[in-house]
């Protein structure tokens, strides 16, 4: 997932510990039977998610350490490491299951609130997205806690994400719409504020509705059906974003 160099870690840790406790919630109403059932990401079982979760948390715990330390860690080995290690991890109890992501979960959240404040600037070696400032962590952390909330398949969706979270990933993503050569041109305008955001060389349809509603859809949550399209028609097709 992408990183914003932009945000404010002491404001985004209360929000995220919240979330975390939400998360960790639904994770122990889970049963045996239950994380072996579909999550809504094809392939995988709400087992594969909440493994990928604890994973995540441990891979930005490496960051903070790196950052802290001085000594070069990367986020993972490479992208085979992250897909062993969920795999791996994929077929344990709901028990086994829940204590790893709790214990990874708030090892990252103690590891984030004793980080040194002057040190959220460095740079560290995220997968995919080479050296970034560390400061994304946390912000990234909360996108993973959201998101794969809603993979779970138990009721958590887009009408259930924080409004500073939606507002803020509404932006992110559609700051990276604008780089990707797949996207459809397109103009997205959220109810809440009515500011259009283009996409494209033209203008393309008028993509419109609650902001959370949007951002469902543009990150594959939701198939957009309580949006509106101008001039009337299908929503464009957008492409993949990498969960």
């Amino acid at each position: 997932m992408p990183h914003e160099e932009g945000d404010s870690p002491a404001d985004l840790l209360p929000l995220l510990r919240t979330r975390v406790d939400r998360l960790l919630s639904t994770a122990a109403s889970l049963s045996d039977q239950d994380v072996e059932a579909p999550s809504l990401l094809p392939g995988w079982t709400r087992g594969h998610v909440l493994t990928h979760l604890a994973r995540s948390a441990d891979s930005r715990t490496r960051l903070l350490a790196s950052a802290r330390t001085g000594t070069d860690v990367p986020q993972y080995a490479d992208d085979g490491q992250r897909e062993r290690d969920i795999e791996e991890g994929a077929g344990r109890s709901a028990c086994a299951l829940l204590y790893d992501m709790d214990t990874a979960l708030h090892r990252f959240l103690s590891a984030a609130a004793a980080h040194p404040p002057n040190a959220w600037d460095v740079p560290v070696r995220w997968l995919g997205a080479g050296l970034r400032p560390v400061r994304g962590a946390v912000g990234s952390m909360l996108r993973e806690v959201e998101v794969h909330h809603t993979d779970l398949a138990t009721g958590h969706g887009p009408a259930h994400w924080p409004a500073l979270f939606t507002a803020r990933e509404l932006e992110t993503t559609t700051a990276n719409l604008r780089t990707d050569p797949q996207s459809p041109p397109m103009t997205l305008c959220a109810d809440e504020d009515q500011r259009p955001r283009v996409i494209g060389d033209s203008p393309g349809p008028r993509v419109t509705g609650p902001a959370a509603e949007l951002l469902g859809w543009l990150t594959g949550r939701t198939d957009g059906h309580p949006l509106t399209v101008e001039p009337q028609g299908p929503l464009p097709t957008l492409p993949t974003w990498r969960s």
